[in-house]
């Protein structure tokens, strides 16, 4: 599973390069779109920066499909009870 993983947090590390941003800035960017809200401890000030990167980044549907696809591969369950799985039927913005 580790190996899994790994490929999921190094896609999430070289997107937040690309974005100057943190891999915990992408996943709650990659949250975002998906209908939810990142809940973030807030008992730091840079937590409050992270989200502010989060909200900032715009993922491409390229993107959010390869993190949902390495994610499956890691059965890692990124979706909440109430969220139905993605459908994305054109490019984001």
């Amino acid at each position: 599973m580790l190996p899994q993983l790994k490929a999921l947090t190094d896609r999430l590390a070289s997107i937040g390069q690309n974005h100057d941003a943190a891999a915990a800035d992408v996943a709650g960017a990659w949250a975002i779109p998906k209908g939810t809200t990142p809940i973030i401890g807030v008992t730091k000030p840079h937590y409050i920066d992270s989200l502010v990167r989060a909200s900032s980044i715009t993922l491409t549907s390229d993107d959010i499909v390869e993190l949902e696809v390495l994610a499956d591969a890691a059965g890692v369950n990124t979706r909440g009870f109430w969220e139905q799985e993605m459908q994305i039927k054109a490019p984001l913005p």
